[in-house]
């Protein structure tokens, strides 16, 4: 009897010790919404956390607070396409006076949730 409690007591440190915790890594997506008036001269973007861009010009700040100004609507897409967003679906909203095609783009984010 006393060896098998000499063994229990001798293996219970092992056991507690495979019960480590561990981190567990989970990608969170961010979404990127882009719409593009249908005659290429507005356009506006917004993330999902709020932030949106001005709806008047073809412009959009970096991220050193440059402004960059741009000729077309491709333009703007392949500029966020650039910096790993990916192109996720696209909508179309039909209005009489000012139509918009819209992209959505989403950018795993890498996080660490215990």
């Amino acid at each position: 009897m006393k060896n098998l409690l000499f063994l229990l007591f001798l293996s219970l440190p092992a056991f507690c010790l495979a019960q480590t915790d561990t981190n567990t890594y989970q990608k969170k997506v961010a979404y990127c919404t882009v719409e593009i008036g249908h005659d290429g001269s507005k356009y506006a973007a917004s993330l999902d956390d709020g932030t949106t861009t001005k709806a008047n010009a073809m412009e959009i700040k970096d991220s050193k607070g440059k402004q960059m100004l741009f000729t077309s609507r491709i333009a703007v897409l392949d500029y966020i396409t650039q910096r790993g967003w990916t192109l996720v679906s696209s909508y179309y909203i039909v209005d009489k006076y000012f139509p918009v095609l819209g992209f959505v783009f989403e950018k795993p984010i890498a996080t660490n949730i215990h």
